[in-house]
């Protein structure tokens, strides 16, 4: 359904960061790519958005730490993802 959020993804990390291109690049557009890294992290949000749903995302621990800056304080419960010993 179309309407359903996307579960965290505990095999990659579910942030978007900058390609690194500009106007001054020449390298085809400025584009949102999503983080490599594996996730370290699960955000979920404390409160229901204005779809009356609470949404979550895994982070690596960089991404973890940007959104942190950029999100106010206790926007979201932040629990630690147990991988196994083989992961």
């Amino acid at each position: 359904m179309k309407d359903q959020l996307e579960k965290p993804d505990e095999t990659r990390c579910q942030a978007e960061k900058s390609n690194g291109q500009n106007f001054m690049t020449f390298g085809g557009g400025h584009k949102l790519v999503r983080c490599r890294r594996k996730p370290q992290f699960i955000a979920t949000e404390k409160k229901k958005g204005s779809d009356s749903k609470k949404g979550s995302m895994s982070l690596c621990s960089s991404c973890l730490a940007v959104f942190l800056e950029q999100m106010p304080d206790g926007y979201a419960v932040i629990k630690e993802i147990r991988h196994g010993a083989g992961d």
